[in-house]
This record gives structure tokens, C-alpha cells and sequence, in this order.
């Protein structure tokens, strides 16, 4: 009976027909149909998958190690969760506020969270809110028990939060008042529901002024505080305009800022400062919902409904979108992939390209290029969500 030989496994191939699936030459291979339960190896030969054995009964989503302490954090039910892997215990950092999908990075030490309700901050010791709420605008009241020295005319106050690892809230609204020549005027504070705040800061304008400046900071247990002189007032209020940073997912980030998803909207924090946004500025907006943003040197890649932009550019004023010719990709299948894990032909000498899931894995490279690896052999990938990570020299995609 005659032998064949089988030549080297190469993957699967559910596009070409049949008979091409073998491939002759100098460099025989084979690609299958379908491959259930079995890995390739890498000189093409196939081995059994390890089997499977149920490990914990608690029910994690969205499970994510630090790479910086490699502790692990996910979801459990509504609760933000501290997972020990080695007996699958946990630790509950927060509860009831993780809505929806969850997501994790590492900034400034410290691991920050985002989801539905909003971004919650984990120091090694304490979780918390990472954003600080606006306050509601002071109430000023002209007093005739002091005997200020104030100049005949208007002013205006606006205060401020600051929490005790020094990060200010943005301003209240403007309150205006009008007092008569050598008066004072009172300060009647908002009450402050954050128990992290420490201190309120006064903003003022000096007189018949519109440039806010600051002019002292009180302990946040002051309810009040009385103004008889505007003298002292020293730097300019750089909070002006700007709300807390927004929560969504495909957390990110970028040039110094903190980058965030929201149905078709991507979302930026300001500058270095990173639980604040300028919601007037700082988004740029896309014809259909996003799938995933991937930061990368030129840009950022960003999946759309049925295609995949990339947004080139340095700075949010100038921004291009450029529209690439790619299949849907899965909802939250990308990653970000180093360059030491591609070929240098593919990194194009940058430090990071995107990776995602489509019709086989796309990489989306550092400049704005776009490598379908499996164009030729796969298609027909659908799934409602995806989630892919390193594992083993390989990329593994979970979806559902």
C-alpha cells in the first residue's frame, strides 16, 4: 500500500479551494480546513492541546497583571477585584461601581481602572475615585461687621478641590458680587462629599477684573472665609473651563495624556494632568462606534464598525484621519505588540505597532501601514467581543 507523506503543517486556510490547500515544490506544505484541539508547532508538525480543568468557581471578567508588580486585577460581579493566582482568592478594592467593561494600565506607579462609572485608582494600599468632582459655585454675601478694605465695585470667586496627593478639581462656576467702597465680603462654601479632598482653593478677581487668580488655599473644613483685601493675589487660574476626565474604555496612553473611548468619540485628558479635560477641545469625533484605539509613534489606530482608521498625527489640533482598507475587525481584540516581537521590516523602526482580529490577525504598524497576515487564508471571523494577549512567543485570542 503506498505511503504518503505528509509535509509540514503551515495553518489553517478556510478560503482557497481544496485542491490548493497542498502546496508542492521545493518548499512543500499543507494547510487544513479546520484545526480543533490541536497546536502547530513551529517546524509544522501538530501535538494535542493541554486539557482543560475548571480552576476557580469565582466568576472573573476582564482579568489584567500589572507589569509593573504583577499583581492581578479583574471584575467580579459588580466589584473591582485584587485576584491572587496562585489559590484564585481575592481581595475586594471597591465595590458595586464596576459597570460594564473593564479596563486597566499602569500610570505614574499606580494601577488606574476605567469603566462605565467612571476611573478608580488602586496605590498598593487604597483604591479610590481617580477624578476629582466639580464643585457647586460659592455663595458670596457682602458683611458690614468688617471693616475691609475693598474698592467700591465688582468681583468674582470661583473655588476649586484639592485632594491630599495635591490634584486639583476644576473650577466652580463664576460667582459675582458687587460691594460698596472699604467693605469685605464672605465666602460661603460648598459642603464636599469626597472624603480624599483635603482643601479648597479661592480664586478671585481683583477688582472690576475678568483673569481669575488664586488667592488662598483653606482647609477643607472651613465652611466660610472672609475677604477685607484682594491684595495678595498671585498666579492665574489654569483649571478654568475644564470638567473631570471622562470614563469609557480602550484605555490609553497618549503624548502625555490619558485617552479613553466613548461610542464614536475618542475622549483626551489635558496634558499631564490627567484626571481633567477640556471637553470643548480635547475629543475627536468618528462616523461609527469604536472597536478598540491602539496608540502607536505616528498615530493612532482606531476600529470602526466595518473598516479601521488611523489617526495620524503628533497633536490633537491636527489630526488626519486616513481610512484603511481592512475587514471589520472583532470588538476589543487589539493589542499593543513591541517591536521585538515583530520583524524590523514590520516595525518600521518603532517602538510598538497595534494588533488586531479580523479575517486573521492584522497588524497595524508604528507608521500607518497595515500588514494582513492571513489575507490569503482566512475569512468569515465573526464575534461579538474578543481579548488577546502574549502568551508563549504566541498571540492567543479569546472570543465570544
Amino acid at each position: 500500500m503506498a505511503v504518503k507523506k505528509i509535509p509540514p503543517f503551515m495553518g489553517m486556510d478556510n478560503l482557497r479551494e481544496d485542491a490548493a490547500l497542498e502546496v508542492g515544490g521545493n518548499s512543500p506544505h499543507l494547510f487544513v480546513r479546520d484545526a480543533v484541539n490541536i497546536n502547530f508547532t513551529e517546524t509544522g508538525r501538530v501535538e494535542m492541546r493541554a486539557g482543560i480543568s475548571k480552576i476557580t468557581e469565582s466568576a472573573f471578567e476582564f482579568m489584567w497583571q500589572s507589569p509593573l508588580h504583577g499583581d492581578c486585577f479583574a471584575k467580579l460581579n459588580h466589584d473591582w477585584v485584587k485576584v491572587d493566582p496562585q489559590d484564585w482568592s481575592f481581595k475586594v478594592l471597591i465595590q458595586d461601581i464596576a459597570q460594564g467593561r473593564v479596563e486597566h494600565i499602569v500610570l505614574n506607579n499606580r494601577v488606574l481602572m476605567c469603566c462605565e462609572t467612571g476611573l478608580y485608582v488602586y496605590d498598593g494600599i487604597e483604591a479610590r475615585t481617580f477624578t476629582i468632582d466639580t464643585p457647586a459655585a460659592p455663595i458670596l454675601n457682602q458683611v458690614s461687621y468688617y471693616s475691609g478694605g475693598l474698592t467700591a465695585g465688582s468681583y468674582a470667586v470661583a473655588i476649586s478641590w484639592v485632594n491630599a496627593n495635591g490634584m486639583e478639581s476644576a473650577l466652580s462656576e463664576l460667582t459675582n458680587l458687587t460691594v460698596s467702597e472699604n467693605s469685605a465680603f464672605e465666602i460661603v462654601l460648598p459642603y464636599c462629599f469626597d472624603r480624599n479632598v483635603s482643601h479648597v482653593k479661592l480664586y478671585i478677581t481683583d477688582h472690576e477684573g475678568g483673569e481669575l487668580l488664586e488667592y488662598e488655599s483653606l482647609d477643607i473644613t472651613n465652611s466660610s472665609a472672609i475677604i477685607t483685601s484682594v491684595q495678595n493675589l498671585s498666579r492665574s487660574a489654569a483649571n478654568r473651563h475644564l470638567k473631570p476626565m471622562r470614563s469609557g474604555h480602550s484605555l490609553a496612553l497618549w503624548r502625555g495624556r490619558l485617552m479613553v473611548a466613548d461610542r464614536n468619540v475618542l475622549y483626551f485628558s489635558e496634558p499631564m494632568n490627567y484626571h481633567l479635560m477640556d471637553s470643548r477641545f480635547n475629543f475627536v469625533q468618528f462616523p461609527q462606534r469604536i472597536r478598540f484605539a491602539i496608540p502607536v509613534d505616528a498615530g493612532i489606530w482606531v476600529g470602526q464598525q466595518d473598516h479601521v482608521i488611523f489617526l495620524r498625527g503628533n497633536d490633537l489640533k491636527g489630526m488626519v484621519m486616513e481610512r484603511k482598507a481592512s475587514q471589520a475587525p472583532i470588538p476589543h481584540s487589539a493589542m499593543l505588540l513591541s517591536s521585538k516581537d515583530v520583524s524590523a521590516e514590520i516595525s518600521q523602526g518603532g517602538l510598538f505597532s497595534a494588533l488586531w482580529l479580523a479575517n486573521g490577525y492584522v497588524i497595524g504598524t508604528a507608521s500607518g501601514q497595515i500588514v494582513e497576515l492571513h489575507r490569503q487564508n482566512l475569512k468569515q471571523i465573526h464575534a461579538e467581543n474578543g481579548q488577546s494577549v502574549g502568551l508563549g512567543g504566541r498571540i492567543l485570542t479569546l472570543v465570544s
